[in-house]
């Protein structure tokens, strides 16, 4: 058991009266923002994650606190990642990341009306992201991803 989360290896009982083992990792539930500007741009954030041992460019995202209502983190780690505020928050979907190893579901939210209001002082986290800007979703190779999310969402 670490600070962020726990691991079991847990004996599990299958339909046909087996037994068996199963690991689970237990996370506490994560928030991926989907921000878009008045351009019509969407943010994202470059973090290094040690997990894969790269940089990724990413949507600002992060882990709920102890008993957070899931939209709050959304402003929260909007506000830490990126320093925009969002007018508007709406959740588009939740899901469980990877429900045969992982007890996590994330919440996505789409964020608009944005205003950069200063990047909120992200306490004590693990892992620290620098807002990298905008993706122009003009882009004929984003457009058709974006597009297929959304048509997903």
């Amino acid at each position: 058991e670490g600070p962020v989360c726990r691991f079991t290896h847990d004996t599990v009982t299958f339909e046909d009266g087996t037994t068996g083992f199963r690991d689970v990792l237990h996370l506490p539930g994560a928030v991926a923002i989907i921000a878009e500007n008045s351009d019509g741009n969407l943010l994202f954030v470059s973090q290094y994650r040690h997990a894969v041992e790269t940089q990724l460019l990413e949507l600002p995202a992060g882990m709920l606190e102890k008993n957070e209502d899931p939209v709050l983190a959304a402003a929260r780690e909007l506000q830490e990642e990126t320093g925009y505020k969002a007018g508007k928050i709406e959740k588009l979907v939740d899901f469980f990341t990877s429900p045969g190893v992982v007890k996590e579901k994330i919440y996505i939210y789409m964020a608009s009306d944005l205003t950069f209001v200063g990047l909120l002082h992200a306490g004590n986290h693990f892992q620290q992201g620098s807002f990298t800007g905008t993706v122009d979703t003009d882009d004929a190779d984003f457009t058709v991803f974006f597009n297929a999310v959304r048509g997903i969402l």
